[in-house]
């Protein structure tokens, strides 16, 4: 089976999941560079790229711009019913696709897709349902792990892609 679509969750998957506000009420969050990289790799593959997520904020939109990311939901909080309508708008099968989700709002999702994703620090119940759990946590490489596990399916590595267009890329 290839996979041709990539969805994810941000918080606990493409951040450890702790929310930071400033005084002011300005949320803040961390991303991982190479989690960043694995992505835009991942994309050369030509596999789509979404994200679903249950918040949304001003630092969520510019690091998914900067990774180019264009299809997203956020404030989503039917992610199946949101991910089965991206599939469907990009010709894309469930069986075809992948979620990444390490809490209850993305149980559905997984279980929908062709190949279910968890961070090590999921909770039990999406571990269990997830065929791939990574080691990493999430915000800390667990994206990273499941982007270079799906290039190995495709027959090749994150690094053979990096070597190929070195100088285009930014993390």
């Amino acid at each position: 089976m290839r996979l041709k679509l990539l969805a994810l969750d941000v918080d606990g998957v493409l951040t450890d999941g702790t929310l930071y506000y400033t005084a002011g009420g300005e949320e803040m969050k961390a991303f991982n560079a190479q989690d960043g990289l694995g992505l835009k790799l991942l994309a050369r593959l030509g596999i789509e790229l979404a994200v679903l997520s249950g918040r949304g904020s001003a630092v969520l939109e510019r690091r998914l711009d900067d990774l180019g990311i264009s299809e997203r939901r956020l404030h989503c909080h039917d992610k199946l019913s949101a991910f089965r309508e991206i599939c469907a708008s990009r010709g894309v099968s469930l069986s075809e696709a992948a979620f990444m989700g390490d809490d209850l709002i993305d149980l559905a999702a997984m279980q929908a897709c062709g190949f279910a994703i968890a961070p090590a620090n999921a909770v039990a119940v999406v571990r269990d349902a997830a065929a791939l759990v990574t080691r990493a946590t999430g915000g800390r490489g667990a994206v990273r792990e499941a982007c270079e596990h799906i290039a190995a399916r495709m027959g090749t590595s994150l690094a053979a892609l990096y070597a190929d267009r070195q100088a285009e890329l930014v993390q």
